[in-house]
């Protein structure tokens, strides 16, 4: 893979929210400032990295750095959503996830790096300038809040890249009083008993429980202990007193709760149906186990540019051995549509 000489800077950003919530995220640029001659005007190419449930920005610890180097003049940011990684949680009077409310974090942080202005907030569906325009590289959850964004603001987003993500999760209409019951139970008893986070003596064994985790998901799942060691890293805290090593996870535990609300599959096909820009769709061998109809429905709705399945587990874009190939199909895809 081609890659600039130069290697891109890092940045740890705290961007705040109007609601009160922090988001923290990471940024990789290219030295220099960009220029387009012609247009004598500086010009940057805008990447957003979005990242799965109960994960974080460095879930990209090597794919942003990998786009970075091999493109020109771009500035990426990978954030982590709220109740994840460094980023504050929400408050305890509502529910602390729900796709669509993601979806307005997202518009909160572009305002604050800049990249769309207050006024393409509101109602001006089909205007569209350059300097508002960015990509969204969405893994997994991620990829469905890329989808739902680019959707309802598709004057912001010129390409989608979807990384073992087919759009927001769809459920049946017609549980959805099942799902509300489960919530409110689960998130009484929650609030009413919240419990501590487990201690892990080390990092070695709070690497080994992440690994361990993927293992229980569906599918033929794993995460290698690069991946592993760069999320736990992000998403954990020294215990206080402890001079042994001991940590535990800062994430919001009620993610952990059952969902509110689910879209349907009729609500997902209508978001697919908004989705204007450019998308690839990139799917692991071994990842999770999407349902064949939905599958089926998000590859005929957003004709994807790029539609390739490659050699690995769900998070085959952070494990080393098969992050290549991954970053070798983004980029390309990313090269062609800036030709």
């Amino acid at each position: 893979m081609a890659r600039a000489a130069s290697a891109p800077i890092v940045t740890e950003l705290l961007l705040k929210c109007s609601d009160g919530v922090t988001i923290a995220a990471q940024s990789w640029k290219s030295p220099g400032k960009p220029v387009d001659k012609k247009a004598n005007t500086t010009t940057t190419e805008r990447i957003l990295c979005l990242h799965g449930w109960m994960d974080n920005c460095r879930s990209f610890h090597y794919l942003a750095p990998s786009i970075v180097q091999a493109l020109p003049h771009v500035e990426l940011v990978a954030l982590d959503f709220p109740g994840h990684g460094m980023s504050g949680h929400k408050s305890v009077d509502g529910p602390s996830l729900l796709l669509s409310e993601l979806v307005y974090y997202v518009a909160e942080a572009a305002e604050q790096l800049n990249w769309i202005s207050s006024d393409a907030k509101g109602d001006r569906e089909g205007s569209s300038s350059q300097q508002q325009q960015f990509t969204i590289v969405g893994h997994s959850m991620g990829a469905a809040v890329g989808c739902v964004y680019s959707a309802a603001f598709p004057e912001h987003v010129d390409r989608l890249v979807l990384v073992e993500g087919g759009g927001p999760l769809a459920r049946k209409g017609h549980d959805i009083a099942k799902h509300v019951r489960q919530h409110v139970k689960k998130r009484m008893v929650g609030n009413a008993h919240p419990k501590e986070p487990r201690v892990y003596p080390s990092l070695e064994k709070a690497v080994q429980t992440r690994c361990f985790t993927a293992k229980n998901f569906p599918g033929n799942q794993w995460l290698s202990t690069e991946a592993s060691t760069e999320l736990v890293l992000r998403g954990s805290v020294p215990v206080e007193g402890s001079d042994s090593g001991a940590l535990k996870f800062r994430h919001d535990p009620r993610l952990l709760w059952p969902s509110l609300q689910y879209f349907t599959p009729e609500q997902v096909d209508a978001v697919f149906d908004d989705v204007q820009c450019p998308t690839a769709l990139i799917l692991a061998e071994d990842g999770w186990p999407f349902d064949e109809d939905r599958a089926k429905a998000t590859v005929e709705r957003l004709k994807p540019v790029v539609y390739t399945t490659l050699p690995g587990s769900h998070h085959f874009h952070a494990d080393p051995e098969t992050a290549d190939r991954v970053a070798e199909e983004v980029i390309s895809f990313l090269s062609l549509l800036s030709e």
